[in-house]
Order: structure tokens, then sequence, then C-alpha cells
């Protein structure tokens, strides 16, 4: 697989902004109109062990800020034109799984207590109402924490044990909130590996255009 390296510092944060759009308008219309019938998956013991931690969704939802950092100090052009190549195919490949396989966890289960503290509940309320019990398998949550973490192996390595430990928390809290099955989780993470090799080590790119300076701009490398 060779793929051309496209972006310039100059059009990072557009094509940036343009890739979260576009992934956002994939998930939400599998997520909002599935075409067949989603199913349950069975709950493991694991699934039925774990309570439902209202309070956990504050990490739950830190998600959007996790992403945000990562492509404000992600600095090494090369390194983004990868992360957004690996970004999408995740995003489409789990996109295709939720149109021909969807799934939906049983939310019903896990009501908000009364008496919850009125900002969690809510963010609780936000969330469920923008956010269907759908597009359980595999779990883009934990596929794109962990590939997004995985892209400071590659520049800046300093910083990967705090992104792998946002993003691990992250990932793990989609069991307290009862958003997600175990399954999901393993599906995601093991995406997150597939999707980090295939873009970030197998791939073979090249430039486009001998005066496209990737790294111009402050966008020095540093590995």
């Amino acid at each position: 697989m060779r793929l051309p390296l496209f972006l310039t510092p100059k059009w990072k944060y557009p094509a940036g902004g343009l890739m979260f759009i576009t992934a956002f308008v994939m998930y939400f219309l599998t997520n909002h109109h599935p075409i067949f019938l989603p199913r349950e998956l069975p709950l493991l013991g694991i699934d039925r062990a774990i309570p439902f931690v209202p309070w956990t969704v504050l990490i739950y939802v830190s998600e959007y800020f996790f992403f945000v950092a990562v492509y404000l100090v992600c600095r090494d052009m090369e390194n983004v034109n990868k992360y957004l190549y690996s970004f999408f195919a995740t995003q489409a490949f789990s996109c295709a799984i939720f149109f021909f396989w969807p799934t939906v966890f049983p939310r019903e289960l896990y009501p908000v207590p009364d008496g919850t503290n009125p900002l969690i509940d809510g963010i609780w309320m936000w969330l469920r109402e923008n956010d269907a019990a759908t597009n359980c398998f595999p779990s883009l949550h934990v596929s794109t924490v962990y590939l997004s973490a995985f892209i400071f192996r590659d520049e800046q390595k300093e910083k990967f044990p705090f992104f792998i430990t946002w993003g691990t928390l992250i990932a793990f809290s989609t069991l307290p909130t009862k958003q997600h099955y175990f399954i999901d989780i393993v599906a995601g993470f093991s995406l997150s590996l597939v999707f980090y090799w295939l873009f970030h080590r197998k791939a073979t790119y090249f430039r486009v255009g001998p005066a496209l300076d990737f790294n111009s701009g402050g966008y020095q490398a540093n590995r």
C-alpha cells in the first residue's frame, strides 16, 4: 500500500476539522438510522460484575478533549498524515460493521439514579439523547483513543505515557457507564493495533510534489 503525504501545516487544522466532521456524520447515521435490526450481545460475567457508576461519565466524555489535545500536540506532519489515514480507515471499517451487523446495549437496565449530581445528571441526559444505545461492537470510543495515543510512539515519545493512560481510562470508562460490552473493548483495542500497524508501520508513503515542506512553520519533528 503506497499513499500520498498530502497534508502540510497550512492545511492541518482545516483537514483535521473536516476529518472529525466526516467521522461524526458516519457515526451519527449508523447510530440513529440503522437499516437492520440491532441485536443485543450476551452480558459476560465482567459486564454484570461492574456496577453502573454515574460519575464516570466525566471520564467518558473527556474523549472529545482528548482528540483535540492529541491533534494540537502532534507536530510531525508526516505523522499527522498517517494519523488521518488510520483514523478514517478505523472509522469507516467500524461503521461498515455498524451498518451490516448493528448491536445495542440494554441501557434501560441502568437508569441514572435519583439524586445524582445535577451536572452529572445533565451530562447523562445530553449523552443518552444524542448517542443512541447502538453502535456497540466494536467500540469506536476504544479504538480511536488507543489509535490516537499510539501516534506518540513515533514522535514526542515522552508524551506517550500520559496519552496512553488517559486513553485507557476513557476506554474502561465504557464499562461503568454501561455504554459498551467488555467484548466491545477487546474488539476496539484490536482494531487500533491493526490500523496502527497498517498505516504507521506497513504502508509506504510518497510526498506530493517536491516543493512541499511537511515540517515548516514550526512543525519540526521531535523523534
